[in-house]
């Protein structure tokens, strides 16, 4: 999980992970992704298959402090809780 402070329109701009502090550089990548909808729902209800199928994700470039760049994938959420699917350097 991360600690991600967004705009009003829901791009991240800024991130802690791990303990650490990290600034988004560059310009965020949104993109969906499969939910593992077999694992919570047996079937998708008709007329909400995107919302049950489907979650949105950002990818972004941030900065530590200390000149640490890392590239996080996020799955979005409404709250400042978003859980980190991937990172890479």
């Amino acid at each position: 999980m991360a600690t991600v402070w967004a705009d009003e329109a829901g791009i991240p701009l800024r991130l802690v992970w791990s303990g650490r502090r990290f600034t988004v550089t560059g310009r965020p990548i949104q993109w969906f992704d499969r939910r593992p909808w077999w694992t919570t729902t047996g079937r998708a209800p008709a007329g909400q298959s995107a919302d049950v199928l489907e979650q949105p994700m950002w990818q972004v470039r941030a900065q530590a402090p200390d000149g640490q760049i890392l590239i996080f994938d996020l799955i979005a959420s409404s709250g400042m809780q978003w859980p980190v699917t991937g990172i890479y350097d």
